[in-house]
C-alpha cells in the first residue's frame, strides 16, 4: 500500500465495532479516527486498536464536520490520498485494495465504492435501495457521468482535491457536495464494486427520508443558485427532484419500519 494513503473514520458511539475496523485498516494505511462526541468510550477503543491519531469533538457536530476534521489532520500528515469509511462495520477494510487500485489507475479521480455491483454480501434493505437509487437519479443531471451508488461513504479522495476545494456542508450532505464540487473542478468520479455489509442490530445514522431530503435541498440550491460551470444545470433536474420526493414517500409508507428502517445506508 502507499505510505501516503491515510484513512479517516468518523464515529459516534461505535464501541462494539470500531476496534476491529481500526485493526484491519492498519494493515493498509495509517488511521485517523474522529470521535464526534461519543458517550460510549469509542475514542479509547480507537486508541487501543492502534489509530495513529484520535480527534474528539467536544459536542456532536455531525458526519460532515467529522470528515472535515479528519481531512485536515490527514493533509497535515502529508497524505496524498485519503480513504474514508464508517466505524460501524458496514464497510469491509478488505475492500480497500480494490479502491486503491482504481486510485492508482486514475490518481486525480474521486473513487467510490458501490454496493449494487458486489459479488457477495448482504442484501440492501428495500428502503435503503430506493433511497440510494433516488439520490443517484437526482444527481444524474448534475454529474458528467452517472454513478451506481452516489451515497456510499467508502471512498478515496485525492489529496489535491481536498486541498483545492473547501467542503462546507454538514451531516451526510457533505459527501454529495464533494461529488458536485469534484465535477465542477474537473476531477473524475470512478465507482468500484464493494461488498454489502449490513451488521445485524445496527441502526443507521442516515435516515432515508430526512437525510435524502436534505441532500435534495442542497441540490435544489445548486440547480437554481448556480455556482458551477455553464451548462451543468439542466431542466431535467427539477423532474428528478420530484421523483426523489415521490419515491421516498412511497418507500417509507411501504416499509415495515418506515423512515427508521434499521441498517446502514
Amino acid at each position: 500500500m502507499s505510505d501516503r494513503l491515510w484513512a479517516v473514520v468518523p464515529v459516534f458511539d461505535e464501541v462494539r465495532t470500531l476496534g476491529g475496523v481500526v485493526e484491519r485498516l492498519r494493515a493498509h494505511c495509517p488511521v485517523i479516527v474522529v470521535d464526534d462526541a461519543s458517550t460510549d468510550g469509542s475514542a479509547g477503543v480507537a486508541a487501543r486498536a492502534g489509530a495513529v491519531e484520535v480527534l474528539r469533538h467536544a459536542r456532536r457536530e455531525g458526519k460532515g464536520a467529522a470528515l472535515r476534521t479528519g481531512f485536515g489532520a490527514a493533509l497535515r500528515h502529508g497524505a496524498t490520498a485519503v480513504a474514508t469509511l464508517d466505524g460501524d462495520g458496514q464497510h469491509d477494510p478488505a475492500d480497500l485494495p480494490r479502491l486503491l487500485a482504481a486510485h492508482f489507475e486514475a490518481p486525480d479521480a474521486l473513487v467510490l465504492g458501490h454496493r449494487f455491483g458486489a459479488a457477495a454480501g448482504d442484501p440492501i434493505p428495500p428502503l435503503r435501495r430506493v433511497a440510494i437509487r433516488a439520490a443517484d437519479r437526482t444527481l444524474g443531471p448534475i454529474l458528467p457521468t452517472p454513478l451506481s451508488d452516489s451515497q456510499c461513504g467508502f471512498r478515496i479522495y485525492p489529496g489535491a482535491f481536498l486541498r483545492e476545494v473547501a467542503l462546507r456542508e454538514g451531516g451526510f450532505v457533505l459527501e454529495t457536495e464533494a461529488l458536485v464540487r469534484a465535477a465542477w473542478a474537473g476531477y473524475p468520479l470512478v465507482s468500484v464494486p464493494i461488498q454489502c455489509v449490513y451488521p445485524r442490530g445496527r441502526r443507521s445514522r442516515f435516515h432515508a427520508v430526512t437525510d435524502v431530503a436534505r441532500i435534495a435541498w442542497y441540490l435544489t440550491r445548486v440547480w437554481f443558485g448556480g455556482g458551477g460551470p455553464a451548462g451543468i444545470v439542466r431542466p431535467a433536474a427539477v423532474a428528478s427532484g420530484a421523483r426523489l420526493a415521490r419515491d421516498l414517500c412511497a418507500a417509507a409508507r411501504a416499509s415495515p419500519d418506515g423512515a427508521r428502517h434499521a441498517g446502514p445506508m
